[in-house]
């Protein structure tokens, strides 16, 4: 026999248990495979578990904090209702606290236009316009002026509407 035909008979006979055992590793593949796909499966159900407990719980809260908001809504809606009351039949004014807070605002508005009265003095001097007080004082004294001109001259004017009245009197040629 020539070493050709011995390794075609070799190789003809290591055929069949090279077969075999190649099906027998796909069978056991195959079981590998089956028994991880099993316990992945087992694995997404208890996580499926697991979230939908969660979602539970979350749901719950949910609807806890929705409930405790609207019973605190309605409560601010009940004080504003009980302050919108007495603020209308006027005991809300007879607080110490809100005429206290009165006060302080009144004499916060004072200042203020004390403040302001004051800016607009500065304004008006670097402007160099006169400012209200100025102005009032200078008609004050344009009246007083006035008047005294006017005394001035009513003896002028007495004689010189005698003259005219004397002269249109008199009869002409």
């Amino acid at each position: 026999m020539t070493a050709k035909q011995e390794t075609t008979e070799t190789q003809a006979e290591t055929t069949p248990a090279a077969e075999a055992a190649k099906s027998g590793i796909a069978q056991n593949v195959e079981t590998f495979l089956k028994t991880q796909l099993a316990v992945a499966q087992k694995r997404f159900g208890e996580l499926e578990g697991e979230a939908q407990k969660a979602v539970k719980t979350l749901e719950g809260e949910a609807q806890k904090a929705v409930k405790t908001l609207e019973s605190r809504g309605q409560e601010a809606a009940k004080e504003a209702q009980v302050l919108w009351a007495k603020l209308q039949a006027g005991e809300l004014l007879a607080d110490p606290r809100v005429k206290e807070l009165g006060k302080k605002v009144e004499g916060a508005g004072t200042e203020l236009r004390k403040r302001l009265d004051g800016l607009q003095t500065k304004v008006v001097e670097a402007v160099g316009v006169a400012s209200q007080a100025q102005l009032k004082d200078l008609n004050k004294e344009l009246a007083k002026l006035s008047r005294k001109v006017d005394a001035l001259l009513k003896p002028v004017r007495r004689v010189a509407s005698k003259a005219a009245n004397g002269a249109s009197s008199s009869p002409r040629a």
